[in-house]
């Protein structure tokens, strides 16, 4: 039972692991969207984007993802900005080199994203780990983020040092393939279609061991939780999760002065995919205030 419980905290830290080479599509509906491409020193970056505008909506997905998980919001069209959804280096059809990952890699090629856009001012949509990059691009360029809209992730240490190391250990497992591939299968997918299940699995499958292990260092280390004051508009859904406790939401309300709190009890942690509508709600709600 502890392991089950262990196994599935591993898969939403990490939303899963291991290397299996396959083609990603954009599942886009009606709108085409345009593959974008960004070449920096370590990979190139692959995007897309949709409709246009002076200001961005930037999609970022989470661990062992991709932007596949943003499957539902494709079809966004918001007056005034341009819609980006991001394979982050090491993830989706972007380049997984084996080494050079870092949470200032993963900064650094969003902003030159929005540079290579020409866009200077943008919305963060973030899912899982990637509320964690939302978070530090805020530290480097406030001024460049109107708002954000953050999905059950983290914006403080919320898993014991041991805790952590204890599932970094299990990347060194003898029986790794068999571990982490039990683990995808314990993935908590209530309520999600077939197919959908599928996405989650394939990026998983896709993703290169040395970026799992990056995502371990991003999360284990002090420096990425130095606390940090958002004053730009955040709205932060929440699944129905022990981790989402009241101190660590009376906490929130302090980093976050312009804080739009969202308890969803009857989601799990893959929030894009199970309720995209009322997502894309909230989404068009903050956008247009």
């Amino acid at each position: 039972m502890i392991i089950s419980i262990v196994r599935i905290l591993l898969v939403i830290v990490l939303n899963h692991i291991f290397v299996f080479p396959i083609l990603m599509k954009m599942e886009n509906g009606d709108l085409k969207l345009m593959p974008r491409e960004l070449k920096t020193s370590k990979g190139t970056w692959s995007y897309h984007t949709g409709h246009s505008g002076e200001k961005a909506i930037l999609f970022i997905h989470g661990a062992s993802s991709s932007s596949r998980i943003w499957k539902y919001q494709q079809n966004l069209k918001i007056e005034g900005y341009k819609t980006i959804y991001v394979d982050l280096l090491g993830y989706g059809n972007s380049d997984k080199p084996q080494e050079g990952y870092s949470l200032q890699t993963w900064i650094d090629g969003i902003h030159a994203i929005l540079e290579q856009e020409e866009v200077k001012e943008v919305v963060f949509v973030a899912h899982s780990n990637g509320v964690i990059l939302a978070k530090e691009f805020y530290r480097k360029h406030p001024k460049s983020v109107l708002k954000m809209i953050l999905v059950d992730g983290m914006l403080k240490q919320m898993i014991q040092p041991p805790m952590l190391e204890w599932m970094k250990s299990q990347l060194e497992r003898s029986d790794y393939e068999n571990f982490m591939q039990n683990s995808i299968q314990q993935m908590p997918v209530q309520g999600l279609q077939e197919n959908d299940i599928e996405i989650l699995k394939e990026d998983a499958l896709n993703t290169p061991k040395p970026i799992t292990i990056a995502e371990f260092d991003m999360v284990g280390n002090p420096d990425t939780w130095h606390k940090l004051i958002m004053e730009c508009p955040v709205t932060i859904i929440h699944s129905n999760n022990p981790l989402w406790n009241q101190e660590y939401i009376a906490w929130l309300a302090e980093v976050v002065p312009k804080l739009d709190f969202l308890q969803w009890d009857d989601s799990g942690h893959f929030v894009p995919l199970q309720f995209p509508d009322r997502l894309n709600d909230v989404i068009l709600d903050l956008t247009k205030k």
